[in-house]
C-alpha cells in the first residue's frame, strides 16, 4: 500500500512540474484611452488606459488590441526574448491615433497676434494650430545642426545650403503669421497667429521623438494604426516609427505630417505593406536589411521641411548597413515628393523593383545608385522633374519593360560617376535596358556608359513628337557627341539594333492628365503603339537574369 501511495505522489509531483514548466497561453489585452484612469487588468470589460501599461504586460505571442482614440506616447516595445510566435499589436477600428505631439495650453499674449509660453523645454520641431502646421523660424536638428560648432554634418554640401537648405533662418523679429520661434536659450515657446485670443483654438506643439520604438524584434505584427506628428529630427534622422528586427509585419499603417522620417525598418523577413507614408518631414519610408518586401504602399508629398535631396530626402530610399538586399519592392504608388521616388543607395544587391508607378517627383523616378543586381521592371514612370530612370555606378541590372514618360530630364541614365577610382565594386559594368517605352522626356532617351563593359540597350520604342530622339554614350567634356537619331546611335554605338522609333504627339488627355497629376493613367495609345512589335516580346534568353513577363523572382546575379 505504501507502494502505491509513493507511486501515486510521485506521479502527481512529476504532473505538478510537467506543468510548471509548459508555456503560458498567448494573452489578450486591450487598451482604450478613454478608459478610466489607468487601474484596468487588461480585458475587454477593463482596458488598460495607456500604451505604457499595455506594453509593460506584453510578452511573445500575445494580442494587443487598440481601442479607437488618440494616443499622446509613444508605443514602446520592451526588451525580451521574442523568439518565434507571432505577437501582434492592433487597432481594434478606424481612428486609432498614436500623436507625438501635446496640447499646449496657458499662452501669455504679447500683442499683434504673438503668443509665448514659458518655460518650455523641448525644442520643438512642429507646432500646429487647429491642426494646421506653423511655419518654423529658425531651428536646430539632429542635436545641433546647423548651429553646433562641428557638427558632424555640418560640412556636408555646403555649396548647397547644407542638409537643411529650407532652413528659414532667423528669430524672434523674424516672425510671420503662421510661424514658430523656440528660443532655446530663453526656454521659451512662440507663435505668431494672427488670432487676437487662443479661446477656441487648440495649439499642438512636438514633444516625443518616437511614435513606436522598438528592436530585437521578432515575428511581430503591427497594423490598423495612425502616426501623426513627431520630434525626431530634435535628436536624430531615424524614423518616427522605429523598428528592429526579423519577421516583422506592417499592416495598413498610416505616417503622416511627422517632422522627419516616416518610419526605418531594420532587419531581415520584413514586410511593409498596405500602409501610408505622407507629408513627412524628410523621407517616408527607410527599409535596410535581406529578404524584405515593400508592396503596394502610398508614399508621397514627402520632404515637406526641404531637406536636400541629395543627401537624403523624399519618398523611399534604401541606404545603410548595406542596403537593402535580395528583397522586393512592388506595386507602390510614389509620387509629388520633394526628391526622389524610389532610391537604393549604396551596396544594395539583388533588388526585383516592378510593377510601381513613380511619379510626379522633383528629383528621379527610380534612382539606383551604387549598388548591384536591380531587376528594374514593368514600372510606369511619368512626370518627373529630373530623369526617369538613373542608374549610376551600379552594375549587373536589368532595366526592362518599363514606360517612362515625359519626365523633365533624360528617360533611362546609365552612368559611371567616377567612385570605381576608389570601388572598384562600382564600375557600371554588364547593365541591360531592354524593351521599354521611351516617350516626351525633355533631355535623352537613352544614356549609357562610354566603356560599354557588357552595357546593352536594345529592343526599345522610341516615341517623340517634333524633337528629335537623342541617344548619348558617356557625360561631360571629352565624351562622345550626343546622337540626334536611331540611325545615328545604331551605327556609332551598336545599341538598339531591334528598336525603332515613333512619331507621336502626346495626346491631349494624356496631357492634361499629367497636368493635374494623375496617377492612374494607362498610356494606351503608348501600348497599343507598342503591340506586335519587339517591345513586350523581348526573348528571355537575350536578357541574361531578367525577369520579364513573370512575378517570380529570378536567381539572384552571379
Amino acid at each position: 500500500m505504501r507502494t502505491v501511495a509513493r507511486c501515486f505522489f510521485t506521479l502527481a509531483i512529476a504532473s505538478i512540474g510537467a506543468a510548471w514548466w509548459q508555456p503560458a497561453p498567448a494573452a489578450v489585452y486591450y487598451v482604450n484611452a478613454n478608459a478610466a484612469g489607468d487601474h484596468g487588468s487588461g480585458n475587454a470589460q477593463h482596458p488598460f488606459g495607456t500604451l505604457a501599461q499595455a506594453m509593460k504586460a506584453l510578452h511573445a505571442g500575445d494580442t494587443l488590441n487598440i481601442a479607437p482614440g488618440t494616443y499622446r506616447e509613444t508605443l514602446k516595445f520592451p526588451k525580451a526574448q521574442w523568439g518565434d510566435k507571432q505577437t501582434v499589436v492592433q487597432g481594434t477600428g478606424p481612428g486609432v491615433i498614436i500623436n507625438g505631439a501635446d496640447v499646449v495650453t496657458g499662452w501669455k499674449a504679447l500683442g499683434s497676434g504673438r503668443y509665448v509660453k514659458q518655460p518650455w523645454t523641448v525644442n520643438s520641431e512642429q507646432v500646429f494650430v487647429d491642426g494646421k502646421a506653423l511655419q518654423q523660424i529658425g531651428g536646430t536638428v539632429f542635436g545641433g545642426y546647423p548651429k553646433k560648432p562641428g557638427h558632424p554634418l555640418s560640412k556636408l554640401f555646403r555649396g548647397h545650403g547644407g542638409v537643411w537648405p529650407g532652413r528659414v533662418a532667423g528669430g524672434l523679429n523674424d516672425m510671420t503669421d503662421n510661424s514658430f520661434f523656440y528660443d532655446a536659450d530663453k526656454k521659451s515657446l512662440y507663435i505668431q497667429v494672427g488670432l487676437k485670443s487662443l479661446q477656441g483654438h487648440t495649439v499642438e506643439a512636438s514633444v516625443r521623438s518616437y511614435l513606436v520604438q522598438g528592436y530585437k524584434l521578432s515575428h511581430v505584427t503591427l497594423k490598423n494604426i495612425e502616426f501623426r506628428h513627431s520630434n525626431i529630427t530634435s535628436i536624430n534622422w531615424s524614423g518616427a516609427v522605429a523598428m528592429g528586427g526579423d519577421h516583422l509585419l506592417l499592416d495598413h499603417l498610416s505616417v503622416t505630417d511627422v517632422d522627419g522620417n516616416g518610419a526605418d525598418i531594420k532587419g531581415d523577413n520584413n514586410i511593409v505593406r498596405n500602409s501610408t507614408f505622407s507629408r513627412c518631414g524628410q523621407v517616408g519610408l527607410k527599409v535596410r536589411g535581406r529578404h524584405n518586401k515593400v508592396l503596394n504602399n502610398v508614399i508621397s508629398h514627402n520632404n515637406t521641411r526641404d531637406f536636400n535631396k541629395w543627401w537624403e530626402a523624399g519618398g523611399a530610399k534604401f541606404v545603410g548597413e548595406g542596403g537593402l538586399q535580395d528583397s522586393e519592392v512592388a506595386g507602390n504608388r510614389v509620387f509629388d515628393n520633394n526628391g526622389d521616388g524610389i532610391w537604393f543607395d549604396w551596396h544594395n544587391a539583388n533588388n526585383l523593383v516592378h510593377d510601381n508607378v513613380s511619379a510626379y517627383n522633383k528629383g528621379f523616378g527610380i534612382h539606383y545608385e551604387a549598388s548591384r543586381g536591380g531587376y528594374i521592371y514593368n514600372n510606369a514612370i511619368f512626370g518627373n522633374k529630373q530623369r526617369g530612370i538613373y542608374l549610376n555606378d551600379s552594375s549587373h541590372s536589368v532595366i526592362a519593360h518599363n514606360l517612362v514618360v515625359a519626365n523633365g530630364l533624360d528617360g533611362i541614365k546609365v552612368i559611371d560617376d567616377s567612385r570605381a577610382k576608389k570601388h572598384p565594386e562600382f564600375k557600371p559594368n554588364d547593365n541591360s535596358v531592354f524593351g521599354n517605352i521611351i516617350a516626351w522626356n525633355k533631355k535623352t532617351a537613352v544614356t549609357l556608359p562610354d566603356d560599354a563593359s557588357g552595357n546593352h540597350s536594345d529592343f526599345n520604342l522610341f516615341v517623340h513628337a517634333d524633337g528629335p530622339v537623342t541617344f548619348k554614350k558617356g557625360q561631360g567634356a571629352g565624351t562622345p557627341p550626343t546622337r540626334h537619331t536611331l540611325k545615328s546611335w545604331q551605327s556609332k554605338s551598336g545599341q538598339d539594333a531591334h528598336s525603332w522609333v515613333a512619331e507621336l504627339d502626346m495626346p491631349a488627355a494624356a496631357a492634361q492628365a499629367l497636368k493635374e497629376k494623375k496617377t492612374d493613367l494607362q498610356w494606351s495609345e503608348l501600348k497599343k503603339l507598342a503591340s506586335g512589335r519587339a517591345v513586350g516580346a523581348v526573348p528571355h534568353e537575350s536578357v541574361p537574369g531578367a525577369p520579364l513577363n513573370r512575378k517570380a523572382p529570378p536567381g539572384p546575379l552571379k
